[in-house]
């Protein structure tokens, strides 16, 4: 059976469409928390600026502790052999 030129053309736009999908799922998952945790901080600052302040501060806390958490997993991944 013959595949038309027609069809692989479709299908190589469907690969590609599906790899788009991947890389945003991806991007959603590594970036969600912080950009809805900045866009919360941006809807206080036009209400009050002291609790954008705050909050701004609060998640620095949590990224700096985020951090020592993924070195100290990094840290146990490599003595696990």
């Amino acid at each position: 059976m013959k595949m038309h030129k027609k069809h692989a053309v479709m299908m190589e736009y469907v690969i590609i469409a599906v790899l788009v999908a991947a890389a945003v799922v991806v991007a959603v998952i590594m970036f969600g928390k912080n950009v809805s945790s900045e866009m919360n901080v941006a809807t206080k600052s036009m209400s009050d600026a002291k609790g954008a302040a705050d909050a701004q501060k609060k998640i620095e806390t949590e990224v700096t502790q985020d951090v020592k958490k993924a070195n100290e997993h990094e840290k146990t991944m490599h003595n696990y052999k």
